[in-house]
């Protein structure tokens, strides 16, 4: 229950996290049956001082994934595609490509080398090029890196987060529908769920507005970088999404709950394995984080990191939003994983 200790007790940790981390703006959303609780510290723009606001739009990044994967699944609910079809029928040449399946590629069991961090996949050599919106970002020169690679283990061999798997289910949409990816997910899942009104694929690099400004945290871990719009096929079906902290929060509860897909299928996303070098309590679904008894995914991209994660059990929602990146840290998972510790200490064990 959020009486009035417990709010006492969030509003503390959300305050100690945004001083810690040193974050210009810092949100989040608890909401437990239908009590909720809400705080927005910082600034929404270092130049002009205004206020950090929790209604604004925001890049989500990695919550991207959880729409793909719903757009699959649901290709595979009406048998245009199935969990055993394999990659190079659809993506040839990816090594491993004939024993890689879609399940594989939903659950991060493919063993496809990761095209983020190969120093040659960006069209200029800036780390923070994102910001540039008429960017050529063409899906083939990722999976022309993924052919060149090796694999990075046998299919199935054990799980690894690894974006590769979520651009190659795009192209797998694409082929499938007969439609861009974008018109697929708003289409299909995005308009599908009421109240995803703020909720997008975009097809422009503008977010928005009203959105905050994005900044990157350099690193000497004090310097503020201000970033510029971003192109969506930078990230595509991988990260590319925009939403505001309600629409999060209902769509974790479709997570959780499944009401797109059937029953057998929403059980299916819910099946999870460890994800290898994470902590033990981490694991991965078919697009979907679980964190012990947490539902949900978080996600980190220049400018921005965001979290949503559901508690069945307790009825509890949580959300945290920040308009900085600090290199491939999950800033707002962590910080939403003590909110929900401080509620349910032992959450873990779930």
């Amino acid at each position: 229950m959020l009486d009035e200790m417990a709010r006492d007790t969030l509003e503390f940790l959300l305050e100690t996290k945004f001083y810690e981390q040193r974050l210009p703006g810092l949100g989040a959303v608890v909401e437990v049956g239908d009590q909720r609780w809400e705080l927005a510290l910082g600034v929404s723009d270092l130049a002009t001082g205004e206020p950090f606001r929790l209604g604004d739009h925001y890049r989500v990044g990695c919550v991207t994934k959880s729409f793909t994967a719903t757009a699959v699944l649901q290709q595979i609910d009406c048998g245009r595609l199935g969990f055993d079809d394999t990659l190079e029928s659809f993506v040839p040449g990816i090594p491993n490509g004939a024993r890689i399946t879609i399940r594989h590629l939903l659950n991060m069991t493919s063993g496809v080398a990761n095209f983020v961090g190969v120093p040659d996949w960006l069209p200029t050599r800036d780390e923070l090029s994102f910001d540039t919106p008429d960017a050529d970002w063409p899906q083939e020169r990722k999976v022309d890196l993924m052919r060149s690679r090796p694999a990075a283990f046998e299919p199935g061999a054990k799980a690894d987060y690894c974006d590769s798997n979520y651009i190659l289910l795009g192209l797998v949409l694409e082929q499938v529908t007969g439609k861009p990816v974008a018109d697929v997910i708003n289409g299909a899942v995005v308009a599908s769920v009421p109240g995803l009104a703020s909720t997008e694929f975009p097809s422009v690099a503008k977010l928005p507005d009203p959105h905050p400004t994005s900044y990157a945290l350099m690193p000497d871990g004090r310097t503020l970088r201000r970033l510029g719009d971003m192109n969506p096929n930078a990230l595509w079906a991988t990260g590319a999404m925009t939403s505001t902290v309600d629409d999060l929060m209902i769509w974790v509860r479709e997570l959780a709950d499944g009401t797109l897909l059937s029953a057998d299928l929403q059980r299916a996303r819910l099946m999870s394995t460890h994800l290898d070098r994470r902590r033990a309590f981490h694991r991965y679904g078919l697009g979907v984080q679980r964190l012990g008894a947490l539902v949900g995914h978080n996600g980190i991209m220049p400018g921005a990191s965001c979290a949503v994660y559901r508690y069945p059990a307790e009825d509890a929602s949580v959300a945290v939003v920040t308009n900085v990146s600090a290199n491939v840290d999950a800033i707002s998972m962590e910080i939403a994983l003590e909110l929900v510790r401080a509620l349910y200490p032992r959450f873990v064990d779930g």
